[in-house]
């Protein structure tokens, strides 16, 4: 049923794509779409969507408005190929904001998330924080697919995720207030305020809070093990692990709590029409904190059960707090300072530059094997780290067929990790002794260069490449067996990303595209150089890692059907070398990261959009995504099996509606099943921790009581859809919000 269920929902998004042809033959056309917007991220300069040698899409500042957004993975979860999941979304209110997502099957690690140009992957481990960008500071986001480390360099080998905040070009003074029910429980407030002032100045000023009181999603399930069964206990409900293993279902670990906050402030001074300085600084922060956990066993005489060796249907299940105490209070932090110019030299060269710094704040408990869900020994991960970027880059024509864009770039990342010992896990201040930790200290210097060409007037040729210079070095040390000290030495790779796009305008309504090119990831500080233990076993960096690898092509296009319909076709192709994986040197006990895989991903990405009346729009996109492991040597059992984090099928259709005072918003997507283990073990859906397909409608309906009063409901998993991300996802849910501009 499920199978049926699958193959109809991708054969209703084709029929939808297909049919916006016909659909657009009844529109008013009385308001176009807007088909030549510009954007920049795909070529570092401005081009118009049609122009632009990648299949790019734009999320603006209506488009967020128009939907319940309430961190970034909301306002992108329609993006063609693009894969959210857990914290990434704020629709999950009982996760925190670092997560994973894939962008046309290829991880977060790989793909590169902007902020005004600087890299979003945290100096430790490359995750991304999808809370640090302020919703209401967002003027929009580029999703650009393919490979870009011509441009960018490191992690843009599946693409480009650029987010780009509002500058003040008017008045702008908002405050909005939100209420959640249900899994949405909770509050959030913002003020927003953006002014151009008469004597060239500009200010940005807006803080926002967020609160949620989260909801259960995480649970615990334990599998029967050999021997004589305990005290017999009531309550538990049988299952199967998400491999397929009998198991019980026996408790969960309570809510997550958590409270957030935003804040950002920047100027701008314009010193004449095309020359402007900018500097601000922008500043983001969660607290997750915990409820106590719900044990489903009972004894004879209904008492709880929490713990000792216990008979469930006759079979031996061992039990300890531990296993309800993974919950741990968690603190994360990031403050942003950055300042620029963008403006011209003489009357053909544009000059930009850009300097940012960002200082993040990482920590969290961890409680120890023989804890209870109270107090006891534990353990303290402290991990502060940060990144620091400029870039100088200038633009220009040369002749009447050239347009040269050319700079240099530096990235820096830094993180320092220590872990303390605790004799009370739920107190962080109960620190007593260090039991190791690490440095590292990445950076990479680089010079790129693109040529567009104008090589006839319907072809437009992009031409260019990138060097890196990557370099680092970090040490480690244990205070616990077996106790030492590592100081690594200095040691640099480079790397050359060459890339070649065509645009080809074949007619008046129809643009062909066509792209090659070579991306790569530097390794992370934490692959290099932590070591970590967790229940015995011990995984152990390698500071001999070398760079992740892909080579990309692609061939596509859009049509204009109508002034208000077009639609975009884009076959690609990606192949990862040299990826990163763990190798079991003793099995159980030691794994150390090595460069050990090959990867190939295809598939194709159809998307649509129309305006069917003057008041009513509709979108659609699907995209088919094969991915597999080609050779693996620190896992040959994951070879022929499908890649982590990537699903095969992924469709979605939106509506938006105006109607004099009234808005509204009904979003429809489908997410095929993803695997989180190499070996694809994990099919079966509907348990806790597995990764389920799922179809997930969102709808919105606001109304305008005048100017400057407006009051939206949101109504999040419309048909109350159960489905795990290896958390529950929350059900039907509603929040109500109001705005106010003056």
């Amino acid at each position: 049923m499920k199978t049926r269920l699958r193959r109809g929902t991708i054969v209703l998004a084709l029929g939808w794509i297909c049919g916006l042809a016909n659909a657009a033959n009844i529109s008013q056309n009385d308001e176009a779409i807007e088909l030549d917007e510009v954007v920049v991220t795909a070529t570092r300069a401005d081009a118009t969507l049609a122009d632009a040698p990648a299949a790019v899409t734009v999320v603006n500042a209506n488009s967020i408005a128009e939907k319940n957004v309430s961190r970034l993975g909301d306002a992108l979860d329609q993006v063609p190929s693009l894969y959210l999941r857990d914290g990434a979304l704020g629709l999950s209110q009982g996760t925190s904001g670092t997560s994973g997502m894939s962008l046309r099957g290829i991880d977060q690690s790989k793909t590169l998330i902007l902020l005004d140009g600087q890299p979003l992957q945290d100096g430790r481990s490359g995750k991304v924080n999808w809370r640090i960008p302020f919703v209401e500071d967002i003027e929009r986001i580029e999703v650009v697919p393919g490979a870009f480390s011509s441009l960018y360099g490191s992690n843009a080998i599946g693409g480009v995720v650029s987010i780009i905040t509002k500058q003040p070009v008017k008045h702008e003074l908002t405050a909005k207030l939100k209420k959640g029910w249900g899994d949405a429980s909770g509050e959030d407030a913002s003020v927003y305020w953006r002014e151009k002032l008469n004597n060239g100045f500009g200010v940005v000023v807006g803080y926002g809070q967020q609160s949620r009181d989260s909801y259960v999603n995480d649970f615990v399930v334990k599998i029967p093990a050999a021997g004589a069964a305990g005290t017999p206990v009531n309550g538990a409900q049988m299952i199967t692990t998400r491999d397929g293993a009998p198991a019980y279902l026996v408790g969960d670990k309570g809510t997550t709590p958590w409270s957030s906050s935003n804040a950002t402030a920047k100027v701008f001074y314009n010193l004449n029409e095309l020359d402007k300085l900018y500097a601000g600084f922008a500043y983001q922060n969660i607290d997750e904190g915990y409820s106590h956990f719900n044990t489903y066993l009972t004894d004879a005489a209904g008492a709880p059960i929490s713990s000792g060796t216990l008979g469930i249907n006759g079979q031996r299940v061992t039990l300890t707090e531990f296993s309800f105490v993974n919950n741990s209070p968690l603190h994360e932090d990031a403050t942003r300072y950055f300042a620029g110019y963008d403006g011209t030299i003489g009357n053909d060269y544009l000059l930009k530059v850009d300097f940012a710094r960002i200082s993040r704040a990482y920590s969290f408990t961890q409680s120890g094997a023989t804890s209870t869900w109270s107090g006891g020994a534990g353990t303290l991960m402290d991990t502060p780290n940060s990144g620091i970027d400029g870039t100088v880059q200038l633009s220009f024509p040369v002749g009447l067929k050239h347009f040269l864009v050319t700079g240099v770039a530096l990235h820096q990342d830094y993180a320092n990790q220590t872990s303390y010992a605790l004799t009370d896990w739920r107190n962080p201040d109960s620190r007593t002794t260090v039991n190791g930790g690490y440095d590292g200290n990445s950076m990479m210097s680089a010079v790129f260069l693109q040529d567009e060409i104008h090589a006839l007037d319907a072809l437009r040729l992009y031409v260019g490449g990138r060097v890196d210079r990557w370099q680092t070095r970090g040490d480690n040390f244990r205070n616990t067996a077996p106790v030492g000290a590592t100081q690594y030495p200095a040691r640099g790779a480079t790397a050359f990303s060459p890339k070649l796009s065509a645009v080809y305008q074949a007619t008046a309504s129809t643009t062909l595209r066509f792209s090659f090119g070579k991306s790569f990831r530097a390794p992370t500080n934490e692959d290099m150089y932590t070591t970590s233990t967790i229940n015995g076993l011990t995984t152990q960096g390698d500071p001999n890692l070398q760079p992740e690898h892909g080579t990309t092509w692609e061939l596509g296009g859009e049509m204009r059907l109508t002034e208000n319909t077009k639609s975009t076709a884009t076959y690609f192709e990606n192949e990862l070398s040299d990826l990163i994986y763990l190798k079991q040197i003793t099995p159980l006990v030691l794994s150390q990261r090595i460069n050990a895989g090959k990867a190939r991903v295809k598939g194709v990405e159809l998307a649509a959009s129309s305006k069917l009346t003057n008041w009513l729009s509709l979108d659609a996109n699907y995209s088919y995504i094969d991915s597999k492991m080609l050779e693996n040597s620190a896992d040959p059992l994951s070879v022929g099996m499908r890649l982590t984090d990537s699903p095969k099928n992924i469709c979605g259709i939106g509506m938006r509606a105006q109607q004099g005072a009234w808005s509204g918003m009904l979003d429809a997507r489908y997410v095929g099943h993803v695997f989180a283990t190499a070996h694809n073990t994990d099919v079966v859906e509907g348990v806790p921790t597995s990764y389920d397909s799922y179809s997930m409608v969102n709808a919105k309906l606001g109304y305008a009581f005048s100017g400057k009063v407006k009051a939206d409901v949101a109504i999040n998993n419309l048909f109350n859809t159960k489905a795990y991300s290896y958390f529950l996802m929350p059900g039907r849910n509603l929040i109500a919000e109001i705005d106010f501009s003056f």
